[in-house]
């Protein structure tokens, strides 16, 4: 009897420990049953604001001194973007704990972001002032000229932007050419400027030009070349001339070389000759509004590429307030029961 009851006992131990051991594993995240109060979104939005903040004004510097700074003084520039770029890395060495004694990821993250802001908008601005605010700010510098004939030598107006040129100067499509650059894929187009003093045998120091607006041959309807009452031109700046000799690699794309190739193929096509350093002139009814385009498309270009960059900002700064500043659940705990 007592051997049946030991036995009995012994099997009901078992039973019971075979339950605990089961459920032992079993998980229990306490998170799981309570409600989110909104507080972590709240924390993430308020970092987010934070990281953006000191970024976005040094990118915003930056590019402003490109726009308005950079062309009248490079030292008050430069002095801009290393204030940028050493308040980027005074907020980094802030967060350290060797330097403060306490370790703050937050400064940081702003050090970081504010650091790539930087070199973001020195590089934009870069390419936006060698591509268009250059050409804009020169032609603000230069005077515009009236009653220009055709046969008149451009070395006489060095200092010249825009020409209003005598009614009686007009294009000459006949001798017209397009050059296609292997390179680039595009047609060059040349049109020599002529008036009615001139003889074939004289030098065109006038040349009318444009990109993709022509047919190889006896063509040319470049800007306004098929309105006949346009008489006036804005003239296309020589990049060598309105840079400094060590920044003339940054003007290298400019297309001037090609249309000089373009006049070099009417010479030998034509006959013609052209004068030794001929001005391009783009043929347009509204010069000033030809001028003002190379500023707005700074601009809409800046905007662009603006967004983009802080769309990009934006995603990362919401990811690290997220992964790295606002506090995470505690881990799921383990927890053991029996019925």
């Amino acid at each position: 009897m007592d051997s049946a009851r030991a036995h009995r006992a012994k099997q009901e131990l078992h039973a019971e420990r075979d339950v605990l051991l089961k459920r032992a594993d079993k998980r229990v995240d306490a998170h799981s049953t309570q409600k989110d109060d909104g507080k972590n979104n709240a924390r993430a939005l308020l970092w987010t604001c934070g990281l953006l903040l000191l970024p976005s004004v040094a990118y915003i510097s930056i590019m402003l001194a490109w726009f308005f700074t950079f062309h009248d003084s490079i030292a008050k520039f430069l002095a801009i973007f290393v204030c940028c770029l050493a308040a980027s890395l005074v907020v980094i060495v802030l967060s350290f704990r060797w330097l403060t004694g306490k370790t703050r990821p937050w400064l940081w993250w702003v050090g970081f972001f504010t650091f790539q802001a930087c070199l973001a908008a020195l590089v934009i601005g870069f390419f936006l002032y060698y591509r268009n605010l250059i050409y804009y700010w020169n032609y603000t510098e230069m005077r515009s000229y009236t009653n220009v004939a055709a046969a008149q030598d451009d070395a006489a107006f060095p200092d010249a932007y825009m020409f209003l040129f005598t009614e009686d100067t007009r294009l000459d499509i006949q001798r017209a050419v397009g050059y296609k650059s292997r390179w680039t894929g595009k047609v060059y187009c040349v049109a020599p400027l002529v008036d009615t003093t001139m003889s074939a045998v004289e030098p065109i120091y006038y040349w009318a030009i444009g990109e993709d607006c022509c047919e190889a041959r006896s063509d040319f309807h470049c800007g306004d070349a098929q309105d006949p009452s346009t008489r006036s031109g804005l003239v296309a700046l020589k990049p060598a001339k309105i840079v400094r000799p060590y920044m003339r690699w940054a003007v290298r794309g400019s297309p001037y070389q090609r249309f000089e190739k373009a006049v070099r193929l009417e010479e030998a096509t034509h006959v013609t000759q052209a004068a030794q350093d001929p001005t391009f002139i783009y043929w347009s009814s509204d010069p000033i509004a030809l001028k003002d385009s190379f500023y707005k498309e700074a601009v809409h270009s800046c905007v662009l590429w603006s967004l983009i960059y802080f769309a990009v900002l934006l995603v990362l700064a919401c990811f690290i307030a997220w992964r790295r500043l606002v506090p995470q659940r505690k881990h799921a705990g383990v927890m053991r029961y029996a019925d």
